[in-house]
C-alpha cells in the first residue's frame, strides 16, 4: 500500500509541475498577444479614415486577438484550478428561436 501512496504523490508532484509550466506558457502567450494588441492599437490610432469603415483584415485581426485573450484566460484559470465547478467541455452558442419563423424557409 505504501507504493501506491508514493506513486500517487509523484503523480501529484507531476501535476503541480505541469500546471506551473502551463501557467508560464499562458503568461508568455499573453505577453505576446499584448505586444500584438498594442501594435494593433497604435495602427488604429493612425487610421485616417472613418473607424466604421475599417477593412475586414483589421476587424479579423481584432477578433483574433480577442479570441486569443479569451482562450489564454480560460487556460490560465484551468491551470490555476479556479474553475472547479464549471464544466470543461466547450459549448456551442445557443440559437434563439424567434416566434413566427417558418422553419421550412431556413
Amino acid at each position: 500500500m505504501k507504493k501506491t501512496k508514493k506513486i500517487q504523490n509523484i503523480e501529484d508532484i507531476d501535476k503541480v509541475e505541469i500546471n506551473c509550466r502551463h501557467v508560464n506558457l499562458f503568461n508568455t502567450a499573453l505577453d505576446s498577444v499584448e505586444i500584438l494588441l498594442n501594435n494593433f492599437l497604435a495602427e488604429i490610432k493612425n487610421y485616417n479614415e472613418n473607424p466604421l469603415e475599417l477593412s475586414k483584415n483589421l476587424i479579423a485581426t481584432l477578433d483574433f486577438l480577442i479570441s486569443a485573450i479569451g482562450k489564454i484566460q480560460k487556460g490560465q484559470r484551468l491551470a490555476l484550478n479556479l474553475d472547479k465547478d464549471i464544466p470543461l467541455q466547450d459549448t456551442e452558442p445557443q440559437i434563439n428561436i424567434i416566434e413566427g419563423v417558418d422553419f421550412k424557409k431556413i
